[in-house]
């Protein structure tokens, strides 16, 4: 049912809008965001759900945490799992090893350190070895345990490498900018992987808060039909611009229009990965806040000593503002 506008933040917009919206549900709902962000601008949806179990989300974590803390955790993992087993064949008794020397308790646990490390790694340099039937089925226990462990750690790491993804760089703001002698709606994004993008096409949707005839405030969406939405090689810069004709759903539109219907747009990127030969996805999102008018984008492509284009991706959202006729 239709939330009644009872908050200053919900939109006071009450100029139609010519466009029809969008006559399916994207899954987002009619009122559920009426006063946030449908999606954060780096393309994550704005939503928390409530696990079924403890463990229900570990292998996404693994697969998409950073590389650096994906290695700590191994590393952290790999060490407390050796003191662990350090600390049982001390207490069981350094004494039940072939080959060690006995000393204080720094040094026999040091030298069950480094056995645990080479049982664990089914290395076994073989210069110490059980001698016992407790220490001898706690080893044995310990390397049936470190063969699970590294066919886990590979698979994580195959599952890192080989998850298909999009390096596609947006620029930070929308653009109001001149277009075909009237104006245009546009952002720019560039390829930053070494592998091509080939039959990549674009959506642009339109999230606005708009109130019925009955008072009350929908959350609607507008698809914004763009100049062009699919090319067969992404290997440039490319420049996503929806005209600001009497066709568009913010045709007119102010500033402030666009801040009282809360509005947001957002970006799907699809593409095929030439080097994997899967379809990668690419999201951004972009609120009222993040459109700056009467501007125009800085060039991003220079060559190279050789004559090449080159696309400089870390200015691929570098613009210059206009003067105001």
């Amino acid at each position: 049912m239709a939330q009644k506008e009872n908050t200053n933040n919900i939109s006071k917009l009450l100029r139609k809008i010519k466009s029809k919206p969008l006559d399916r549900e994207l899954g987002f709902g009619k009122n559920v965001t009426l006063n946030g962000r449908l999606m954060n601008s780096d393309g994550s949806f704005n939503v928390d759900r409530e696990p079924l179990g403890r463990w229900d989300n570990t292998y996404y974590h693994l697969v998409t945490m950073s590389w650096r803390h994906f290695f700590m955790l191994i590393f952290s993992f790999f060490l407390l799992l050796n003191i662990f087993f350090s600390c049982l064949y001390v207490l069981i008794g350094v004494e039940n090893f072939n080959g060690v020397t006995l000393g204080d308790f720094g040094h026999n646990f040091m030298q069950a350190f480094f056995f645990s490390s080479q049982t664990l790694t089914t290395v076994g340099y073989g210069h110490i070895s059980p001698n016992g039937l407790v220490i001898s089925i706690l080893a044995s226990f310990e390397s049936f345990l470190g063969l699970l462990a590294f066919a886990l750690m590979t698979g994580l790491l195959y599952g890192r490498f080989s998850r298909p993804s999009a390096k596609i760089v947006f620029s930070e703001n929308l653009l109001i900018a001149p277009y075909k002698g009237g104006k245009g709606l546009m952002f720019r994004m560039g390829n930053a992987h070494k592998s091509e993008l080939i039959e990549t096409e674009v959506q642009v949707l339109m999230a606005v808060n708009q109130r019925d005839e009955d008072g009350t405030v929908n959350r609607k969406f507008y698809p914004l039909s763009l100049e062009i939405n699919k090319i067969s090689f992404f290997s440039l810069s490319w420049t996503i611009v929806h005209a600001l004709s009497d066709q568009s759903p913010i045709f007119n539109f102010t500033a402030q229009d666009i801040l009282d219907a809360n509005a947001e747009i957002m970006v799907l990127v699809k593409g095929t990965d030439e080097t994997s030969q899967q379809v990668v996805h690419a999201r951004r999102s972009y609120s009222g806040e993040e459109i700056v008018w009467n501007a125009k984008f800085s060039p991003v492509i220079e060559r190279t000593s050789r004559g090449v284009p080159k696309v400089l991706t870390r200015r691929i959202g570098a613009h210059e503002l206009l003067e105001i006729e």
